[in-house]
């Protein structure tokens, strides 16, 4: 499962929260000079990279660690320019090429076998994506939205329900809106359900499960993506008393 952080996304923290970052190979940190930061594995330098430097690992089932160095630029019409660090196994450490310029953090995925790093242009809701590629990243020719990027992220990180699990009932008040991923601003704004409303959950991912509705009284089907705090498991009826 791969993790990131931004806001409404999820990620493991805010990028700018982190200056060293533990992988199972060793501490990697920053040390900020004047107007460069030192990217350093286990105390030896990796190289430097133009501006106040952060860290997010991205946990990923993967034989490597991987870091993403987001440094911070003087711009105020181009505020980041970003580096992805190969750690492991064993001693290596791999540090590709500046990308993404002028974009922000997003998320990550995996496709295959390859590490997808999702970088957003703030103010036009497009996210561009780049896979590691030896040592640099490649971006990809499809642009999404974020909602799109959103679900294809979940798709490739979610975690299934295991079929006795999987009944759960709407509770709380109000209506529950059904989304087309798992990001708040992704929702359906017609779709909902109510309390006592019975679903079949497959999936969950950060706050929201993948669900399924039918309604009983129409037949009328619906399935998307609804949050985890409005779901509480179906109540198994009582034994009768001996």
């Amino acid at each position: 499962m791969t993790t990131l952080a931004v806001a409404t996304h999820p990620w493991c923290a805010a990028a700018d929260e982190h200056t060293n970052v533990a992988t199972r190979f060793g501490p990697v940190e920053t040390q900020p000079g004047a107007d460069r930061s030192d990217i350093r594995f286990r105390g030896a330098s990796l190289g430097q990279v133009d501006g106040n430097a952060s860290l997010v690992k991205l946990t990923v089932q993967d034989d490597a660690d991987y870091v993403l160095v987001d440094a911070a630029l003087p711009d105020p019409q181009c505020r980041h320019r970003f580096t992805l660090l190969q750690i492991g196994p064993g001693d290596d450490a791999t540090m590709s090429q500046p990308f993404g310029d002028c974009l922000a953090g997003f998320g990550a995925r995996r496709a295959g076998d390859k590490l997808v790093v999702q970088l957003a242009q703030e103010g036009t809701g497009q996210v561009h994506e780049f896979v590691w590629m030896q040592d640099r990243m490649k971006e990809l020719t499809n642009v999404l939205t974020r909602c799109e990027a959103a679900q294809v992220t979940a798709a490739s990180r979610w975690l299934p329900v295991a079929a006795g699990q999987a009944g759960r009932v709407i509770t709380g008040t109000g209506r529950a809106w059904f989304h087309t991923a798992p990001l708040d601003e992704c929702k359906l704004p017609q779709l909902f359900v109510i309390p006592g409303d019975v679903l079949t959950v497959f999936h969950t991912y950060g706050d929201y499960a993948d669900v399924a509705y039918r309604n009983p009284r129409t037949g009328r089907e619906a399935s998307g993506w609804i949050r985890l705090d409005r779901l509480a498991p179906m109540r198994t009826p009582s034994a009768p008393a001996l």
